[in-house]
Order: structure tokens, then C-alpha cells, then sequence
């Protein structure tokens, strides 16, 4: 017959060891299955912090000037477009913080940041023109009817779920791009601030267009 080898019972020191083995191997997965998501959130805020220090740094070699209105095109459809495209980030900055508030993802808290740089730097180069502005001091409230069409659309379709948000900021920064694109295109040659102001919002439209893309593939 054999004999059947008896076990020692472990030791609760050993058992102690043992534990903190398993939490610690346990730990390290954890790490590495939410380190790439990190990652791109670190990421994606050092991509908007750039941004923002780019478009407002005197140092870097991006300062904008304004014209004043002696020096300026004066070109009506210029200022038209100009009317357009403040309400239009406003329009950006007010849905990013309405999906902020409701779903707190932090791409949004990022870029509504950068939207409202944005806006700082159109009204710059329209006050130097002695033009008005068009943006309430109401979130969500816009003077022109398309844009405020839009953003109820937009709100209605973020509400809806996360991911629904997400593709709100790609068709919102989608329209900015086309906006920004056919202004620049159209400039008169002696609007250098407004050529060299847009130039960095378009910068900053297709960095965002980036994270809200990264953030909806996930």
C-alpha cells in the first residue's frame, strides 16, 4: 500500500505573502489594460495644451498683430465671414460644455477650453475693426438662425449616449475645417491677421477633429 504524503499546513506569514503576490500580479494586469487608455488621455490633453500655448504665446513666433481698420481690406464678405465663424466656436465651446456637464468625458472639458481661446482670437482682429459682436452671453442662445438650428440638432443628438457625443465633436470640428478652409481661401491679400489667425484655428480644429476620432473608435 502506499503511503499517503501528508501536507503541512502554511503558515499564516506565508499565506500573508502569498496574498499580497496575487493582489500585486492582479494590480499589474489591471495597469496594463487601462495604461493605453491612459495614455491617450495624457496624450490628447498635452495635444490641447500646445495648442493653446501656441495660439497665445508672444514668444513663439504665432503672435497675431490686428489690423485696424485703416490697414484692413475692409472687405464686407470678410466681415461677414468673421460674424459667422465667432458664433460658429461659440457654437463649438457651448455644446463641449454641455457634453462635459452630462457625460464629464475629458476630452470635452479639454478642447471647450480651446474654443473659447478661439473665440478671444476672431473678436481680436473684428474690435481692431470697430465691428460688433454677434455672441449672447446665454450658452446655447445665437444670432444666427442656422447656427442656433444646429446646435439644438447637435444637443439632441449628444444626449443620447457618450459615443453620440463623440461623433457631435467630429461633425462639429468637420464644419469648422470646411468654414475655416473656404474663408482662407477667399481672403484678400491684405488681411494678413485674420489669413494668419484662422491658419491656427484651423490648426486647432484638426487637432481636435484627432481626439474626438481617437475617442469615438475606442
Amino acid at each position: 500500500m502506499i503511503k499517503k504524503q501528508s501536507t503541512l499546513p502554511l503558515s499564516p506569514t506565508t499565506l500573508g505573502i502569498i496574498t499580497v503576490v496575487v493582489i500585486a500580479l492582479l494590480t499589474l494586469v489591471a495597469w496594463g489594460i487601462t495604461g493605453n487608455l491612459r495614455a491617450r488621455d495624457f496624450e490628447q490633453q498635452n495635444a490641447t495644451l500646445r495648442e493653446q500655448s501656441r495660439l497665445t504665446s508672444h514668444d513663439d513666433g504665432f503672435a497675431i498683430t490686428p489690423l485696424d481698420s485703416n490697414q484692413a481690406s475692409n472687405n464686407p464678405d470678410t466681415a461677414k465671414k468673421l460674424t459667422y465663424l465667432i458664433e460658429e466656436e461659440k457654437l463649438a465651446h457651448d455644446v463641449y460644455q454641455a457634453m462635459y456637464d452630462k457625460w464629464g468625458a475629458r476630452v470635452f472639458g479639454n478642447i471647450k477650453n480651446s474654443e473659447a481661446t478661439h473665440q478671444e482670437l476672431v473678436w481680436a482682429i473684428m474690435k481692431s475693426r470697430g465691428m460688433s459682436d454677434p455672441r449672447s452671453d446665454k450658452a446655447g442662445v445665437f444670432t444666427d438662425p442656422t447656427l442656433q438650428a444646429t446646435y439644438d440638432k447637435l444637443i439632441a443628438q449628444g444626449s443620447q449616449s457618450v459615443n453620440e457625443a463623440y461623433k457631435v465633436g467630429i461633425a462639429i470640428e468637420e464644419m469648422d475645417i470646411a468654414d475655416l478652409k473656404d474663408t482662407i481661401a477667399k481672403l484678400d491679400a491684405l488681411d494678413t491677421d485674420v489669413q494668419a489667425t484662422l491658419d491656427n484655428l484651423l490648426f486647432g480644429s484638426e487637432n481636435h477633429l484627432r481626439a474626438f476620432t481617437r475617442q469615438a473608435s475606442r
